[in-house]
């Protein structure tokens, strides 16, 4: 949020004072200072009102503008594709897409195109709109057959583990993927996980949990 001081005769006139500078904005709150104070009969020291408002320069809908955005990346890219479900929190957005033909060229290999799309959807919004807001882009409930998929990879992979005493490496994977590979097994006293490598090529290690890692 940001702030601005006016005065004005009333505080009827700062306010519209400040109407007039600020334009279209968003989340508007004003905050009375000082009501002011009129000379006796126009004469003597007069004091002007003060107000401080409070807005938010945000003035395009962060949904709205999302679903602008997806849209003509669709359109672009000539994939038929559209928005089945669009809900937006106070610190997220989740857009959900629906296609019959092109949900496969959407997701790609391990979802890999689809975390693509929704890295360059979140730049694209955030510079248009100002709002750090995070957006969710999913189609076909791909991420939550995805984080099913994983979490039972990992506890199976986790029982090789465990009955052959040697370390696992998994492929590298992305921030959300390992951090879901942590905690479905952070429990499990029979193993531990380690994050490895740098950026793109971060893979988690699966372990048992007396193992020596020289790595």
């Amino acid at each position: 949020m940001k702030v601005l001081e006016i005065e004005g005769k009333t505080v009827d006139d700062a306010t519209k004072k400040a109407m007039n500078r600020l334009g279209n904005v968003s989340d508007i709150n004003i905050e009375v200072i000082d009501h002011g104070k009129s000379g006796i009969f126009g004469f003597g020291v007069s004091k002007p009102a003060q107000i401080r408002v409070y807005y938010n320069e945000n003035v395009m809908d962060v949904g709205d503008t999302a679903r602008e955005v997806i849209e003509t990346i669709m359109n672009k890219m000539q994939l038929e594709a559209t928005i089945k479900d669009l809900k937006e929190g106070e610190l997220k957005v989740y857009i959900e897409l629906e296609s019959k033909e092109n949900s496969g060229l959407i997701i790609g290999r391990k979802g890999k195109t689809l975390e693509s799309l929704q890295f360059i959807l979140n730049l694209i919004v955030n510079y248009k709109t100002g709002s750090e807001k995070k957006i969710i882009l999913d189609i076909e409930d791909y991420r939550e057959k995805r984080e099913r998929a994983l979490r039972k990879m990992s506890k199976d992979i986790a029982q090789k583990v465990i009955k052959t005493g040697r370390p696992w490496i998994l492929e590298p994977m992305n921030p959300f993927e390992r951090r879901l590979i942590h905690l479905a097994l952070q429990n499990d006293t029979r193993v531990t996980t380690k994050s490895e490598g740098q950026g793109i090529y971060r893979k988690i290690k699966i372990m048992p949990a007396n193992y020596q890692d020289n790595a």
